[in-house]
């Protein structure tokens, strides 16, 4: 992520906005949980980005609309949380292709399959 332009700018205009909430850090069995999906993540890419896929679409809570996340900001995004970081606020894309990017479960499915694979080579 690029430097914060405020940074200890006592006129940084969010300074005057209210937290949406408070962070808090992650317990330690998030912590397993958020190594596992890191590791995930970074298989992931490494299976589908050369297949053109540049990262993972999520139904937002919030909105309840698709928002799409490239593979560097969801390793960031998850590494953030294991440093006790809160995480930024994503902005979209500008003309961001949905089919270029795929669901977690989709993710899942093509990792076990290519793994399924590799075993049945070495049989």
């Amino acid at each position: 992520m690029p430097p914060d332009p405020f940074a200890n700018d006592p006129n940084d205009p969010a300074s005057f906005l209210e937290p949406d909430e408070e962070f808090v850090p992650p317990t330690p069995e998030e912590i397993v949980a958020l190594h596992e999906d890191l590791s995930n993540v970074r298989l992931f890419r490494s299976l589908l980005e050369p297949r053109g896929i540049r990262g993972i679409g999520m139904v937002c809570e919030d909105c309840e609309e698709l928002h799409f996340y490239d593979w560097e900001i969801m390793e960031y995004n998850i590494t953030s949380l294991l440093n006790n970081q809160a995480i930024p606020v994503h902005e979209p894309g500008a003309k961001t292709n949905p089919d270029h990017y795929v669901s977690w479960d989709y993710c899942l499915g093509y990792a076990d399959a290519a793994g399924a694979m590799e075993t049945r080579r070495w049989l």
